[in-house]
């Protein structure tokens, strides 16, 4: 036999041998990457509220079920809401509500303490009245926005992982007094405890839905549920006076 087919054959085998080596249940588990602990229900809610506190804009759209009035006379009945909120005091909304049994839709901008809305019967800019004393910015304030009550709950668990807008989410799920979620929910929200649903972006920690559900009792047949969307974290855009 020749020197080189020796040598060859030496070779072979050597590689054979590393080979079945890497292959054995104790090679594989020394090349199978450790996966990363998902992190506690609390430390998911904090890396969402500061991520929430750090972005410039987020789309919004809101679902209100049950009885929400968005002006001191309790004649404009809230059912739904869409919009942009720009830091720090910016926001366009249209809602959809409620006026006398009849179905409308109503479009708001604030820029800090100017806010205009468009005539309920004539379509056109003008400055909010007095009375519409709703404020959606309030989803961005830096003291009772959705950032800081994530930041109040307590005893938080978490449920099962669900998809959220074709993203990976973790359920979380607490519960809160009434006055926790208060600003929030303008005062709508009553009695104790609130169950509060957050639904975190597993890659971004976004938070990406978040519902406020009133506890059942007598004097509420029919408990108010908020469900909140959001959606476009941090994407540009520009809120400017209408007029």
């Amino acid at each position: 036999m020749s020197l080189f087919r020796r040598r060859f054959l030496k070779l072979l085998g050597a590689s054979g041998v590393l080979i079945l080596g890497a292959c054995s249940p104790l090679a594989r588990e020394q090349l199978t990457p450790t996966p990363e602990p998902t992190p506690t229900p609390d430390a998911l809610m904090e890396m969402a509220s500061k991520r929430l506190a750090e972005i410039p804009t987020v789309h919004f759209a809101l679902d209100v079920a049950g009885e929400t009035f968005i002006d001191t006379g309790r004649n404009i009945r809230l059912l739904g809401a869409e919009g942009d909120l720009q830091r720090p005091d910016r926001v366009h909304t249209t809602f959809q509500a409620e006026v006398l049994d009849r179905a409308i839709s109503l479009q708001l901008i604030t820029i800090g303490d100017r806010s205009w809305t468009t005539n309920i019967l004539t379509g056109e800019w003008e400055n909010a009245p007095l009375e519409f004393a709703y404020r959606p910015d309030i989803l961005f304030s830096t003291q009772d926005g959705i950032g800081p009550v994530m930041g109040r709950v307590e005893d938080v668990e978490r449920l099962e992982d669900e998809d959220v807008a074709d993203r990976s989410a973790y359920h979380l799920r607490a519960t809160v007094d009434q006055s926790i979620v208060g600003p929030l929910t303008y005062h709508t929200i009553t009695g104790s405890p609130v169950t509060v649903d957050l639904w975190i972006d597993q890659e971004t920690y976004d938070l990406l839905r978040a519902r406020i559900s009133e506890p059942p009792g007598p004097e509420r047949p029919n408990p108010a549920v908020w469900t909140l969307e959001l959606s476009h974290h941090g994407e540009e855009l520009a809120i400017e006076p209408p007029v």
